[in-house]
């Protein structure tokens, strides 16, 4: 087992024995601890699924969901304005739907749009993902010709790989 699999396991755990001890919700101790199990468990599956998504879509889900949060904020400030006669606990469960909604409308938007960001446009102060294709750089005839471009390559200067096209060759 690897050592982040035993720290998995301990979170389960340390998760499961504070549930039991605690009893949150008023539950039995066997019950709150396969409830703080469980919610481990989940928060793991979270954790791997979410080193899977790229850089991009993870700040545009951050983004996201924030403002949709705001906006939420936003219109329950309305809503509670608006309807001032309305049972108190109808009120809270539309304020926290409208909550729920507005955040996961907003991840999800966020998620998809995230990989339009330009993170090169913040100077290199979020390190950018690699870029998967390959970077040829293209030689014509005269640069073979002229010689310089091995003394170039050997000092390691550039970091594209060279091509040379077939009908460069011919004419060679």
């Amino acid at each position: 087992m690897s050592d982040l699999g035993i720290v998995r396991s301990i979170f389960i755990l340390l998760l499961g024995a504070i549930a039991f001890f605690l009893q949150p919700f008023g539950l039995p101790a066997a019950a709150a601890a396969l409830l703080g199990s469980t919610s481990a468990a989940l928060t793991i599956v979270a954790e791997i699924r979410l080193r899977q998504i790229s850089l991009k879509r993870l700040i545009g889900a951050a983004i996201g969901s924030t403002l949709g949060i705001f906006a939420a904020f936003l219109i329950a400030l309305v809503a509670g304005r608006v309807a001032p006669g309305v049972n108190s606990s109808t009120l809270l469960f539309i304020e926290v739907s409208i909550l729920a909604l507005m955040a996961y409308v907003g991840l999800v938007i966020g998620a998809v749009k995230g990989d339009m960001l330009n993170l090169g446009a913040l100077g290199g102060l979020i390190g950018g993902e690699k870029n998967s294709r390959p970077v040829f750089n293209i030689l014509d005839t005269s640069v073979i010709i002229d010689g310089r471009i091995a003394d170039i390559a050997e000092t390691g200067f550039i970091e594209a790989t060279l091509a040379i096209p077939q009908f460069v060759l011919r004419e060679l």
